[in-house]
């Protein structure tokens, strides 16, 4: 049985992950998501939620998402119907996640790990734990498909294959098989001593009495043996009438069963023994099943807390009037898009920050210059998180986005000093470019934030040019901010056609807008504006 909510054709794996992800969650904030999505953003009237009722997992399994990249656009596409879906029928993505979860935590109660440690324990508790987890498995799968039947609305691809698969794989007949077989199964159970049911802590103290049917063979021996009855004080099993022959009910209707009381120490032992070897036998012929089951309930835990983190981040969006977009993917030359916010900034301050235009279509490089506090490092990040969000199937923080797929993104912003580094800020600043351009390949882009400002204006716009024209003419799109104001003119004055320029728009009066305009890089970012503001004159 297959979930298969994240992707078409397979199931989630941490493969294809982007090179040094720890880099790209931190210069781009992208904690901050990860946060607001571990809780609900609409608590039950009348109540405050603390930060201690925050579901790490759903923040955990978003940031495994995000940082391994969708490669295609049918990836994309599908990913974004179930999302569309999740969003419209957020009750039902809700209840599932909550299933699996509750499903999780009385499976580790159970003995999850033990699954595959048979010599963990002893063997009796062994077959308990295996017995009670596969009705925990049975009735979980009933309320999952119970679910499913009530949102008959479902339109993605994925949900509706997930819930046919369902019914067709767990049917009522199937249903009803394993039930019975579980149900004669109950005579283990209350041969023990203590044990508990699904979590039940029923307690049971009794004897088992077994009733088996077997032939003489030659030399007295005893031939097949076939269990016909189990009782204890309390209930008694036999073997289905539908199953025994017309001369064994004949015989049984007009004939008393003999019946042996076994009262010796050593027959009942043996006698628990059998009982094992009888359950052993059951159970072994569930193992193909039970393995099955627990991939599947693995699988739906981390898949559904992907949407329900999402459902947490939007609904916050949609409290803060925050507008979303399901964005395009298009063709690697294509970059554009309009009223793009800066997701991490509006979540984080719970207020709508400005938006950008931009048409960087047919454009390799894209060179931001401009006034300080002008809003340039936040223009950026607003690029590179709706790129992360476009390629794992999120919608983003725009009006419209279209951008082509770029499984090898990369960040570099600059960095504070601090006693974790083992050499200089230039070093470190290169030691890091460095591990981007080894991991360079087929559909990279690297978002460049003030690189290379750590050392003097004229050694770093050597190093810059040097760098980023490589990166160019080896068809890595690379998006930079700085204020290596040489370096940017010498790049405009090449007028290269696979350049864009863009300034961060400055009024007369030294009024920031924090828009992006396009124009030639000046050859002051007006840091004066900054000291008369602070300082006074």
């Amino acid at each position: 049985m297959k979930v298969r909510l994240l992707y078409p054709d397979r199931e989630w794996k941490y493969t294809g992950a982007y090179y040094d992800p720890e880099s790209i969650v931190k210069d781009l904030g992208l904690s901050v998501l990860f946060q607001v999505s571990s809780r609900s953003q609409e608590p039950k009237k009348g109540t405050v939620q603390r930060a201690d009722e925050a579901d790490r997992h759903l923040g955990e399994v978003l940031k495994l998402v995000m940082t391994v990249p969708l490669t295609t656009r049918e990836e994309i596409c599908y990913r974004q119907e179930i999302l569309q879906d999740c969003m419209e029928n957020a009750d039902f993505i809700e209840s599932l996640y909550s299933i699996s979860r509750d499903m999780t935590f009385r499976w580790e109660a159970l003995g999850k790990q033990q699954m595959d440690k048979p010599g963990s324990r002893d063997k009796s508790a062994n077959l308990l734990s295996q017995i009670e987890i596969l009705h925990l498995f049975v009735n979980t799968l009933s309320r999952i498909k119970n679910l499913c039947r009530r949102y008959g609305m479902l339109r993605s691809r994925g949900l509706m294959a997930f819930c046919h698969r369902l019914e067709e794989e767990f049917g009522e007949e199937q249903e009803g098989k394993i039930r019975g077989i579980l149900s004669d199964l109950i005579f283990y159970c209350d041969g023990q001593e203590e044990y508990s049911l699904e979590g039940s802590g029923r307690k049971r103290e009794s004897i088992s009495r077994m009733v088996l049917d077997c032939s003489v063979a030659e030399g007295m021996k005893l031939g097949e043996i076939s269990l016909e009855e189990v009782s204890t004080v309390e209930r008694k099993l036999r073997r289905r009438r539908n199953e025994r022959t017309l001369r064994e009910r004949i015989t049984t209707a007009f004939a008393q069963e003999p019946t042996l009381i076994l009262k010796n120490v050593e027959q009942l032992e043996d006698l628990k023994k059998l009982n094992e070897q009888v359950t052993a036998y059951i159970m072994d012929s569930f193992r193909p099943m039970m393995e099955e089951l627990k991939c599947f309930f693995e699988e739906l835990y981390i898949q559904t807390a992907f949407y329900q983190a999402c459902n947490n981040l939007f609904t916050r969006c949609r409290h803060l009037h925050i507008p979303l977009c399901f964005p395009k993917a298009g063709d690697r030359e294509e970059l554009h898009f309009q009223g793009l916010m800066e997701f991490c900034m509006a979540i984080y301050r719970g207020q709508r920050p400005v938006g950008n235009d931009c048409d960087g279509d047919g454009k390799k490089l894209l060179v931001v210059t401009g006034a300080n506090q002008g809003g340039k490092s936040t223009f950026l990040r607003s690029i590179g998180i709706a790129q992360i969000m476009l390629q794992c199937g999120m919608p983003v923080c725009a009006e419209a986005f279209t951008s082509g797929i770029f499984p090898h993104l990369f960040t570099h912003f600059t960095r504070r000093e601090d006693s974790a580094m083992n050499s200089g800020r230039l070093d470190e600043e290169l030691g890091r470019i460095d591990g981007i351009i080894r991991h360079l390949g087929d559909g990279s882009m690297v978002l460049l934030n003030e690189s290379f400002a750590t050392t003097t204006e004229e050694e770093g716009s050597v190093i810059a040019d040097d760098v980023i024209r490589a990166m160019v003419e080896a068809g890595v799109k690379v998006l930079t901010v700085t204020h290596l104001l040489a370096f940017a003119r010498k790049m405009y004055e090449r007028q290269l056609p696979e350049a864009a320029f863009l300034t961060a728009q400055r009024k007369e009066d030294g009024t920031r807008t924090f828009k992006m305009i396009a124009g030639a890089p000046e050859l002051t970012s007006f840091g004066l504006d900054l000291y008369e503001e602070l300082i006074g004159t």
